[in-house]
């Protein structure tokens, strides 16, 4: 998980670290994207988690048969994971990735490119380790966006944030970076509905956390945007009644041309 400057977003990794797990749906949410991953992968193979951060997934992976090896770039997040996989996780830039060219059979991510990572430089260095025939499975953060009253506000502080797209992680903005770098994007598996439910008192709280898209680090103008979506959120109706919020996480599928 990394940015211009890397040391930055992994300090902001490392200060939600502790809470990480419990804000995204915890072992539960954890257990059923791996149940989504697994059916594409090959058990016979190792598996490379790039941005494993704390561990959740791979943990789940490893105890349906996979043999899982992680990368990131924030020391706090991998203290945790290397209590779940032992030694088999490292800190690294998955803009800069210590992988040898061509010798990864298959490799994962979990809500990783919406979190701050160059993702032009993400899927380069993807297409550089993958062995031709290699997969790449994503599992991105947008997935689909709930349509309720706060979905749509929320919805619309990400598009002020990031006016130029760099943080969107859905197949109509990746495909074409995935292809320049020799990398084939062949649709989605594993579409998997959800449902949860926050109120919107609960999501201005998650606001002021930056917990709501990972460690988005924000300031000045961006400061103002997200103070000002908050009070919005407290002025919907019932701001402490939960809703019903309606999403799909899916698998994006990238194979390595032979």
């Amino acid at each position: 998980m990394t940015a211009a400057s890397p040391a930055r977003p992994a300090a902001e990794f490392d200060e939600i670290a502790p809470e990480y797990d419990e804000s995204r749906g915890g072992t539960e949410r954890a257990a059923g994207f791996a149940r989504m991953l697994a059916p594409l992968l090959d058990p016979a193979r190792p598996v490379l988690d790039i941005g494993v951060g704390t561990g959740i997934v791979a943990a789940e992976l490893t105890a349906l048969g996979h043999t899982v090896h992680g990368l990131d770039l924030s020391p706090g997040m991998l203290a945790r994971a290397k209590a779940r996989l032992g030694a088999r996780v490292a800190v690294a830039d998955a803009c800069r990735l210590p992988v040898r060219s061509g010798s990864v059979d298959q490799a994962v991510s979990t809500w990783l490119l919406h979190a701050g990572p160059d993702n032009r430089a993400v899927l380069a260095e993807v297409g550089r380790i993958l062995r031709p025939g290699g997969r790449y499975l994503v599992i991105p953060a947008g997935g689909t966006r709930p349509t309720d009253d706060i979905g749509a506000l929320v919805g619309e502080l990400e598009d002020l944030l990031d006016p130029e797209g760099s943080r969107r992680d859905g197949p109509e903005w990746l495909a074409p970076i995935a292809a320049a770098h020799g990398l084939v994007y062949e649709g989605t598996a594993s579409e998997r509905p959800t449902s949860f439910e926050v109120s919107p008192r609960a999501m201005a709280a998650s606001l002021t956390r930056g917990l709501f898209t990972g460690a988005w680090a924000v300031g000045g103008e961006a400061t103002r945007l997200v103070d000002e979506t908050r009070s919005r959120l407290l002025a919907l109706p019932d701001p402490d009644l939960p809703r019903v919020r309606e999403a799909a996480d899916v698998v994006l599928v990238f194979s390595r041309q032979a």
